[in-house]
């Protein structure tokens, strides 16, 4: 497939002076002189223009020309680097409106189609792109969400745990101090009559008298 437009490194649909002079089979070094006198007579008063041109709106188109061709250097069908001009949909209208004869005709509507083609891709890309960075908003959004639910989740968990282990160590507490009072009862029931637990010698085991 015939390429006539492509997509520069901003992301904008542009064609070049050499595709041009390819596509209406001129002589590059023709279509660069086009280029260049419309750039140096760009915001000049010509002798039958009878308007009132100022200094800003000069500057003005001037601004405006320089931003339809860019000046670079393109390699040609032989591979080598040639002084060439890239411009926009705006710039190539410019360039080829002297154009004429039934193939120029043809081949600018060749280079216009490709223009529409070219800007409703990049279009859909922009338009799939921003959809892609929403769905990555959405699920950035939501997966910060349920992050922090899951932080509620484990505080809550955690307090729980934190309470039940208090509980526990109380329960513990008030059963050591029943097994405790339990095995003071014990002892006292277990102490012969002369107050001394059996099985210890007596001077070890002299405890209170029961009375």
């Amino acid at each position: 497939m015939e390429i006539l437009v492509y997509k520069d490194e901003k992301g904008n649909p542009v064609t070049t002076s050499l595709l041009v002079a390819g596509k209406f089979e001129k002589r590059h070094d023709h279509v660069l002189d086009a280029i260049r006198e419309i750039l140096q007579t760009g915001g000049k008063r010509s002798p039958d223009f009878s308007g009132d041109l100022s200094a800003e709106r000069s500057a003005e188109i001037s601004g405006d020309l320089s931003k339809m061709f860019i000046e670079a250097e393109l390699p040609d069908s032989y591979g080598r680097l040639q002084p060439a001009f890239i411009m926009n949909r705006d710039g190539f209208s410019l360039l080829v409106m002297g154009f004429t004869g039934e193939k120029a005709l043809i081949f600018k509507l060749d280079f216009i189609n490709a223009f529409n083609r070219m800007e409703q891709t990049l279009k859909a890309l922009s338009e799939e792109k921003n959809r892609f960075d929403s769905d990555k908003i959405r699920l950035a959004e939501s997966s910060t969400k349920r992050r922090y639910l899951l932080a509620c989740e484990k505080r809550q968990l955690d307090a729980r745990i934190e309470g039940d282990l208090k509980r526990r160590k109380e329960i513990v507490r008030e059963q050591n101090q029943i097994n405790f009072d339990d095995f003071q009862r014990l002892n006292l029931h277990l102490l012969e009559d002369d107050g001394t637990i059996p099985g210890l010698f007596p001077n070890q085991s002299k405890l209170l008298k029961v009375s």
